[in-house]
């Protein structure tokens, strides 16, 4: 079987998010499966060419995005370790060479994400069709990749050489929509029908790629079992959408991501003072005092709690709950570190928190996977109050490094973390979204971890846990095949 895999971000050559390392992870297991898969993603300009030998192929062709024909060129990674694992990098020096993944330096979208990924389906097909590379399966991710299914549909005499290929399109998060305006109608290469009301593109008198993929894919697919029955069953959840799924007469199916172990062991991690296991999980302390030396906080935590948190500092993460609650949480005599960046009123919150509480409560902004190695291995817990999470990878890496998870009963995070009931379990989870539910676990966490033996007991759970990305993609490889046999 061969899959074409196509993603606007694809670890280790760029990435955003958890989108980044699904792309980067879940290709390599296929591959190790027996799967050929060809990964397509845009040859940014931010991507380290150094690093990677990434080769120049000698195929070129145009795209059509409107009334611009678009030149592009080729270049190609494979995998030394793994030749059925290939990422084709789109080379287009205007839209991608020259540019980031979705914000200039300023942080602010560039204002033609939607021709960029337009760009990108459009090419896909190019490259998917190359002598050699036809796809069983074209795997697409999210909305910038979602009109690929369309343009199959719309014009299958066009596109007859995929006639026996089918499309999975996968939801890492539904609330991003790629919401466009109708003025730009003319950039999409789809009759006027696409666009009138109620029609496949149309989204409240805007363009929506998102609803138009989920209506032409063969299967749709979402990262966790949780959050495809809350998209299939809440219109909150689905941002919107639940009734074009069910309209749609598809299933929607959920297959938790995994983790990249190689990435996220405290065993093998490079970054963190001190290396540990399973079974000396008791040299955890010193990574503990590593962390507290190099956040600046004070020694004393090393015998109290330590809460540890990396995350965007958007809504969705449940930043709004965290800071209604961490005053009373800093009752509780526990230290906490906050990796992450986002929304501006967010931050200078947590600057506030920072100068109300030296020395117990500090804030790094930005993107530092050094420090969020660290995290894992000093901290005691680990917090998750997600407003809504569709898998959420940090919280399995946090379980490895046995730093106790505290999350809200949403998406992976309920499929991932057991909560402690004396006896079993792997965390602390709390069902009702509001600060008075988020801080009883907080407490609790708190409860149990003066009681050492207990503590080691959930820790150990944790740590037992396996949530490889090998069993997610023989998940994915059923999946495909059922795509390919049935749908």
């Amino acid at each position: 079987m061969k899959i074409a895999f196509v993603s606007a971000e694809v670890y280790p050559f760029s990435k955003v998010g958890g989108l980044g390392d699904v792309a980067g992870a879940l290709p390599v297991e296929l591959a190790n499966l027996g799967i050929s898969v060809n990964v397509i993603t845009p040859g940014y300009g931010s991507i380290n060419r150094k690093r990677f030998p990434i080769q120049r192929i000698p195929y070129r062709f145009t795209v059509k995005i409107g009334g611009e024909m678009i030149e592009c060129g080729v270049s190609r990674w494979v995998s030394a370790e793994q030749p059925k694992h290939c990422v084709y990098f789109v080379e287009n020096e205007f839209y991608f060479g020259a540019r980031g993944i979705y914000n200039d330096a300023n942080g602010r979208a560039y204002d033609d994400n939607n021709k960029r990924f337009l760009l990108l389906g459009k090419a896909a097909l190019e490259i998917a069709r190359m002598p050699g590379e036809r796809p069983d399966i074209i795997h697409c991710n999210d909305n910038h990749t979602a009109m690929i299914p369309v343009y199959l549909k719309a014009d299958p005499a066009l596109h007859h050489d995929f006639k026996n290929t089918k499309t999975l399109l996968t939801l890492h998060n539904i609330a991003y929509q790629g919401i466009d305006s109708m003025d730009h109608k003319d950039l999409y290469g789809v009759p006027d029908d696409f666009f009138r009301p109620m029609a496949a593109l149309e989204w409240w008198g805007q363009i929506n790629p998102l609803k138009a993929g989920i209506i032409f894919a063969d299967g749709i697919s979402t990262v966790s079992p949780t959050h495809a029955r809350e998209i299939m069953n809440s219109e909150v959840f689905s941002a919107g959408m639940q009734n074009i799924i069910r309209s749609s007469g598809k299933t929607v199916y959920g297959i938790l991501n995994g983790v990249d172990y190689q990435e996220w062991h405290p065993a093998t991690d490079r970054y963190i003072a001190k290396p540990y296991s399973i079974e000396t999980v008791e040299e955890k302390k010193y990574n503990k005092i590593a962390l507290l030396n190099d956040m600046g906080l004070d020694q004393s935590v090393v015998n109290k709690p330590l809460i540890g948190m990396v995350s965007r500092l958007v809504e969705q993460k449940g930043i709004s709950l965290l800071i209604e609650s961490i005053d009373r949480m800093m009752t509780l005599d526990i230290g906490m570190i906050v990796l992450g960046s986002g929304e501006p009123e967010y931050e200078r919150a947590m600057r506030k928190f920072a100068r109300r509480y030296p020395r117990r409560f500090v804030v790094d902004f930005g993107y530092n996977n050094p420090l969020a190695h660290k995290i894992m291995a000093g901290c005691d817990m680990f917090l998750m109050p997600s407003r809504y999470e569709p898998c959420g990878i940090t919280q399995m890496a946090a379980l490895k490094y046995g730093n106790v998870p505290i999350v809200h009963k949403t998406g992976g995070l309920a499929d991932t973390v057991i909560h402690w009931d004396g006896q079993s379990g792997n965390g602390f989870v709390f069902e009702n979204y509001s600060s008075d539910d988020l801080i009883k676990p907080v407490r609790d966490a708190v409860t149990v971890f003066m009681n050492g033996k207990e503590w080691r007991r959930i820790r150990l759970n944790g740590m037992a846990t396996d949530f490889s990305w090998k069993r997610s993609a023989q998940q994915y490889i059923e999946l495909y095949e059922y795509t390919c046999q049935v749908l």
